[in-house]
């Protein structure tokens, strides 16, 4: 096969912007898409799934200085029931995905969509998003593969377990204060005097 120029680059399966500096993606890269992933300027690679990367996305990690980490690996369980992923491997995920020195980040899983979509699930459960908001996300990246035990796993999710670190980032910082000031202002009118009746 002919040796494409330099300048083609291929958007990879699954890609997406979640949140400024945070990206997902499967994590079977050709190539073309491993130099699309150069232009983002990475600084971490979290690894969801118990595989891990191809020798070509790991070499280009090490050649560019990205920090790997491989939670899928250090997460594994053989038995946990009706839960696609652990607990254990979503809070870890998100707490180092919150963490603003991590970012740029990229989220990657081998599929792109079972391990990374109830991550950002549970992300946007963190976000104060509405659930319906959250499966319509999940189902638009799952299409077929979508599948109802990630959807209750998110539902279920305990955000209370995930430990905010202290550089969060902006968008969430932004993202929690809107939602409490709209939460006072929706109490403030729920439970606002009534104002006495004209006569």
């Amino acid at each position: 096969m002919k040796e494409l120029p330099d300048y083609f680059v291929q958007v990879p399966e699954a890609f997406a912007l979640v949140e400024d500096g945070v990206y997902r993606c499967s994590g079977v890269l050709t190539g073309e898409q491993i130099k699309y992933l150069d232009t983002l300027g990475l600084r971490t690679v979290l690894i969801l799934s118990v595989e891990g990367p191809s020798r070509a996305f790991s070499q280009y990690m090490k050649s560019k200085g990205i920090s790997r980490v491989h939670l899928g690996m250090t997460h594994w369980q053989p038995n946990l029931g009706w839960k696609p992923v652990s607990e254990e491997l979503i809070k870890d995920a998100l707490e180092r995905l919150l963490r603003s020195d991590s970012h740029p980040l990229l989220i990657v899983c081998s599929s792109g969509v079972r391990e990374t979509g109830t991550l950002v699930g549970c992300l946007r459960k963190l976000q104060h998003w509405n659930f319906n908001s959250i499966v319509c996300e999940y189902r638009s990246f799952a299409g077929g593969k979508a599948k109802y035990t990630q959807e209750l796993f998110i539902e279920l999710f305990d955000i209370d377990l995930v430990t905010l670190p202290p550089d969060l980032p902006r968008w969430l910082v932004d993202g929690r204060r809107m939602w409490a000031e709209d939460q006072r202002q929706r109490f403030a009118e729920l439970y606002a005097p009534e104002a006495p009746a004209a006569t």
